[in-house]
């Protein structure tokens, strides 16, 4: 889910690039003729350690649905090193301020997940929960970007912004035990003994979230001609308030997490 809190603050900052953008447009001597481009990138992706908060209540066995308990963890999920692959249209306007639609597909795959600072019925449970997962997490998203493309005369076009979209998370291709930690608070508060839950005691999580993103980066282009620019760059990414949930007849889950990501990317634009 998407808080309005984080739209406007996102709107703030998507407001305060413009103006950057636009002002250094003006102060720009390099007046270049409007022109459309088209072009893709094949960026690198290094997701940040992703911080989670599951909170959740839960039958203690499937034959005493009553009474119910209430737990909560901190969740920590490890990525290997992810790729995306994008496609960008967009328009220079002169100057050097140029705007783009952009549009994704990301993948990376989730390496660990493990759990602690677990609570349950008002007390602490020592130690972590390790939890084997394997699989891959996807991105599908799709944002409106500004650049600020510098020229100093020569081939070499630094260039600066960033951009504002949606992002479709899916985790559906991730494999692990949604038992898992319910099972080990149930084993903890019985003092090491507990029997097994059967598979899907504990409910399941929804997969797919949308959620509103960010983006900033900075890079340098070279003008191979006068169509194509080959260019080479650094992002950094951050979606916030993304929501998973579940529920069955013995129990409810939710969960609450932000993604970052870093990308080093390559492309090419060509202009028409």
């Amino acid at each position: 889910m998407v808080r309005i809190d984080s739209w406007r603050r996102a709107r703030r900052g998507g407001a305060a690039l413009a103006c950057v953008l636009a002002l250094a447009a003006a102060a720009d001597a390099d007046a270049r003729e409007g022109r459309l481009y088209g072009g893709f990138n094949v960026p690198v992706m290094f997701v940040d350690d992703t911080d989670s908060t599951t909170a959740g209540v839960q039958a203690r066995s499937p034959l005493a649905p009553q009474p119910r308990i209430p737990y909560r963890a901190s969740s920590r999920a490890e990525h290997k090193t992810g790729f995306k692959v994008a496609g960008v249209v967009g328009y220079e306007f002169g100057g050097g301020l140029r705007a783009e639609g952009e549009l994704f597909f990301a993948r990376s795959e989730v390496e660990r997940l493990t759990y602690e600072g677990v609570n349950a019925v008002g007390r602490g449970l020592t130690g972590r929960v390790d939890v084997p997962i394997d699989g891959t997490a996807d991105q599908l998203g799709g944002f409106a970007n500004l650049w600020y493309d510098f020229a100093f005369g020569g081939d070499w076009l630094p260039f600066v912004g960033g951009g504002l979209g949606f992002i479709r998370i899916d985790q559906s291709g991730l494999d692990y035990d949604s038992n898992r930690l319910v099972q080990e608070i149930a084993k903890r508060l019985a003092g090491g003994q507990a029997p097994p839950y059967p598979a899907g005691f504990v409910p399941e999580i929804s997969t797919v979230a949308n959620v509103f993103a960010w983006h900033l980066g900075a890079g340098l282009g070279y003008r191979l001609n006068d169509n194509v620019i080959l260019q080479a760059g650094y992002r950094f990414q951050a979606a916030s308030d993304l929501g998973f949930d579940g529920s069955n007849a013995f129990g409810t889950v939710d969960v609450e997490t932000a993604m970052r990501i870093h990308f080093l990317e390559i492309g090419i634009r060509y202009r028409f």
